[in-house]
């Protein structure tokens, strides 16, 4: 029963491989492009840079000279960076990103968009694979399928990588780079080797990217929490008609000023506009890198009572189920774990496409081998 049962496995990963082979090599690649997207937009940015001033200028002062540039911006959002060199951010919704000198409140425009748009164009492969004339929520199908098979092929792997007898040379074989093989018996070597040492962080990609793809995966997430899951958003939910009101800015500064003294060490601001005048303003104070919510505390800038309030968002207000939710966000990334992290998920995903890589060449030995050659039954 026990080789009745390998070879069920056995077969079972290779078609399964060979099948979803293309979707999740398109996953990993497109992974790898926008692993260092925060890093690498700062150093396209790198010329915008500002000479520090003696101190930042207001908000209102600040929106009333990037207008004299730009008359028509509205932005819902304004961001400043602890570096005293980092010009502030200006985001109008969620797709313009535009950049003033915070001491002077001189217009630097877009800056570098075309990395910007090449990052989007990535993460919109990645997710939707969108640009292959699909459907959106065709492409968020087949991508979730894809994640969902290669939790099996990890799973099944692991099975398959496990030494039937423990001795030294048979676990070495499958867990050490041997440079002398060729052909066949080094995509053997590569296959087993990339997959040992990066089981673990794909198996958190993997899983994290079920919960993003899968409403059922989700909700699990939430039960086993004991907490209850969020409403389904509903189909084209969430949007604004017409313009944003423009919300008053007096008063708002001091409660900013309040906001940096209670978060030293603070290493950004993102303010955003509220959905109705007169509401509070919400404020995100990060203290280490974008995905580090650990290091986050939401606020809220209440103008009208001039008092900075606790954000019933933040995180520490939420269930357990929404706190895990939102470090599968950026466990998914790596970036839950600022650089070192995001390093080991970039990693994880060009094992990913190596794995695919040696796959398929076994495959295509195994069906087509060479003359002369028969492949041995497995």
């Amino acid at each position: 029963m026990k080789p009745t049962f390998h070879r069920l496995i056995f077969w079972g990963h290779l078609i399964a491989g060979l099948l979803a082979g293309l979707v999740i090599l398109s996953m990993a690649v497109t992974g790898l492009m926008i692993s260092f997207e925060a890093q690498l937009v700062e150093w396209a940015n790198r010329d915008l840079r500002v000479t520090p001033g003696a101190a930042h200028l207001d908000v209102e002062a600040l929106l009333g000279k990037v207008r004299e540039a730009k008359p028509d911006l509205q932005p819902t959002g304004i961001t400043w960076k602890a570096d005293p060199a980092m010009p502030v951010t200006l985001t109008v919704g969620k797709e313009g990103v535009f950049f003033a000198n915070p001491y002077t409140g001189e217009f630097l425009g877009e800056g570098h968009r075309a990395w910007r748009d090449f990052f989007h164009a990535a993460t919109e492969w990645h997710r939707f694979l969108t640009a292959t004339g699909l459907p959106k929520e065709t492409g968020k199908a087949i991508t979730g399928a894809g994640c969902l098979v290669f939790s099996l092929l990890l799973l099944s792997g692991i099975y398959l990588w496990w030494p039937r007898q423990w001795r030294w040379a048979n676990v070495r074989a499958v867990i050490l780079f041997n440079p002398r093989l060729r052909d066949r018996a080094r995509n053997w070597n590569w296959h087993n080797v990339f997959g040992f040492w990066s089981a673990l962080p794909l198996l958190c990609i993997i899983l994290t990217g079920l919960i993003m793809s899968y409403g059922w995966a989700n909700n699990l997430l939430f039960t086993l929490t004991g907490s209850e899951p969020p409403p389904q958003r509903q189909a084209g939910g969430g949007k604004r008609e017409g313009a944003p009101a423009v919300p008053s800015l007096t008063g708002l500064d001091p409660l900013l000023a309040q906001a940096r003294q209670q978060n030293p060490g603070w290493s950004t601001l993102s303010l955003r506009m509220p959905p109705k005048p007169g509401e509070p303003f919400p404020l995100m104070v990060d203290r280490g890198g974008r995905g580090q919510v650990q290091l986050r505390t939401m606020l809220n800038l209440d103008v009208p009572q001039g008092k900075v309030l606790p954000s019933p968002d933040d995180l520490q207000q939420q269930n357990l189920g929404r706190r895990l939710r939102m470090y599968a966000r950026f466990l998914h990334t790596g970036e839950l774990f600022g650089l070192l992290g995001q390093i080991i998920a970039a990693l994880s995903t060009l094992a990913a496409s190596v794995l695919v890589y040696t796959g398929f060449a076994l495959a295509f030995r195994r069906f087509f081998p060479k003359r002369g050659h028969v492949e041995a039954a497995s």
